[in-house]
C-alpha cells in the first residue's frame, strides 16, 4: 500500500517497474517542499524490500521496519550545520553558509554503498535537500552515479533542480512530485484524516496544495502561525517608512545566514502575497490563495498600480535568482526592501492605510 497520495500517474510508473524488474540505480524527486517527496521515497523504498506479493504492501517485516526507520539497509542523509564538521577548506567555506549536505556524509554513504545489502533485497542511499549539496559533495555524488554498484539505489530530494550538476540530473530518473489541487487535497484531509471541513478547506487552499505541510498543520498549529508571521511581515513593509526599512533588511539577512532555507519560504509566501494582489487588481479574486487576508488584499490592490505589483513580483524572483548565485546576502536584502513600493498611511490613522500610493520607490 502507497502512503502517497496525489500523484497516481507517477506511482503507478515505479509499480510497473518494479513488477518488471526494470529498476533505475537512481531517482530524483522534485518538487516544492512539504510536497511530500520524503514519503514517496519511503513508499518506494518499501516496494524494493516488500516481501508481500502487492509491493508494497506496509504489512510484512521489511516494510515495517523501513517505515518505524529501523531497516538496516535505509541510509538517511539530510541537512547538516556547519558547526563542528570537518571538511575540506572549500567545503567547509559553502557551508557556512547555512545548513547543507556535506562531504563526509556523502564519504558516508559510499562507504555504504560499497557493502551488500544487509538485511533485506536492495540497499536504499536517501538524500535530502540534495539541491543542498556544496560542491565537493556534488561532485562526490557524482562520481558515485557515474559507476552505481548492484543491489544499491540512490533517491534523492530536491526543490529546484536548477541547483543540482546537470550531470546529476542526467543520471538520475526524475519524478515530480506536485502539490494536490485544493479541492482534491481537502477531500483527502476530511475523509482520510478526519479534519474538520472548513478547517481543511483553508489548509489546502492557503497551503497551496502541500500535502506534508497539509497534514502537520492539522496537528501543529505553528505551520499556520510562521505562514501569518511571514504574511504580517510584507503587510508592514509595505506600510514602512525608509529608516525601519534599513533595519527590517539588515534583520533578513541575519537571518538568512542563520537558516537561508527559512528565509526563502518567507520570499515564496511573499511572492505568493503580490500574486494575491495582481489576481485582486486584475479582478479575479476568487483565485486568491490567502483567503484568510482578502480584507487586507482588497485594501493594498485598491492603492497600488498594476505595473507597481507586477515589478514587486519580479523584485522577488530576481532576489531569489541573486541569492542561488551567491550574490552578497545583504546587497540582495537591501535592494529588495528598499524597491518595494510604500503605501502612506493617513496622519493618526493608528496605522489605518490612507489609500495614497508614494509613486517612487522608497530610498534609503
Amino acid at each position: 500500500m502507497w502512503h502517497t497520495v496525489g500523484q497516481e500517474s507517477s506511482v503507478e510508473l515505479l509499480s510497473r517497474s518494479i513488477s518488471q524488474g526494470n529498476v533505475h540505480h537512481a531517482y530524483l524527486f522534485v518538487g516544492p517542499e512539504h510536497v511530500g517527496k520524503r514519503t514517496f521515497a519511503i513508499d518506494l523504498a518499501c516496494a524494493l524490500n516488500c516481501e508481500g506479493e502487492q509491493r508494497p504492501c506496509g504489512e510484512c517485516r521489511a516494510c515495517r521496519r523501513i517505515l518505524d526507520g529501523k531497516h538496516a539497509d535505509i541510509h538517511i542523509e539530510t541537512l547538516e550545520d556547519p558547526a563542528g564538521a570537518e571538511d575540506t577548506d572549500a567545503d567547509a567555506e559553502e557551508g557556512r553558509r547555512g545548513r547543507t549536505i556535506r562531504l563526509h556524509q556523502i564519504h558516508r554513504l559510499q562507504h555504504t554503498a560499497s557493502l551488500p545489502p544487509y538485511e533485506g533485497k536492495t540497499k536504499v542511499l536517501l538524500i535530502e535537500n540534495a539541491d543542498s549539496m556544496t560542491g565537493e559533495a556534488a561532485n562526490c555524488v557524482l562520481k558515485t552515479l557515474e559507476e552505481p554498484p548492484p543491489n544499491i539505489v540512490w533517491m534523492l530530494l530536491a526543490e529546484n533542480e536548477n541547483r543540482l550538476l546537470t550531470t546529476i540530473v542526467s543520471r538520475c530518473q526524475r519524478i515530480d512530485v506536485r502539490p494536490m489541487p485544493a479541492p482534491q487535497l481537502e477531500t483527502y484531509l476530511v475523509e482520510t484524516r478526519g479534519a474538520d471541513p472548513e478547517h481543511a478547506a483553508l489548509i489546502a487552499r492557503v497551503l497551496q496544495g502541500r500535502t506534508g505541510l497539509a497534514i502537520s498543520a492539522l496537528t501543529d498549529e505553528s505551520v499556520l502561525a510562521d505562514r501569518a508571521a511571514r504574511i504580517e511581515s510584507i503587510i508592514q513593509l509595505i506600510y514602512m517608512g525608509s529608516s525601519p526599512r534599513f533595519d527590517f533588511a539588515r534583520e533578513l539577512d541575519a537571518q538568512y545566514k542563520r537558516d537561508p532555507r527559512g528565509v526563502l519560504e518567507t520570499l515564496a509566501v511573499w511572492t505568493t502575497w503580490w500574486r494575491d494582489l495582481l489576481v485582486v487588481k486584475s479582478g479575479c479574486a476568487e483565485s486568491v490563495v490567502d483567503v484568510d487576508y482578502v480584507n487586507d488584499l482588497n485594501e493594498q490592490a485598491a492603492s497600488l498600480s498594476l505595473h507597481k505589483i507586477r515589478e514587486s513580483i519580479g523584485k522577488l524572483n530576481e532576489a531569489r535568482e541573486n541569492l542561488d548565485l551567491n550574490v552578497i546576502s545583504r546587497l540582495v536584502f537591501d535592494s529588495l526592501v528598499y524597491t518595494i513600493p510604500r503605501i502612506a498611511k493617513a496622519a493618526g490613522s493608528g496605522g489605518v492605510p490612507s489609500g495614497a500610493l508614494q509613486d517612487e520607490n522608497v530610498t534609503p
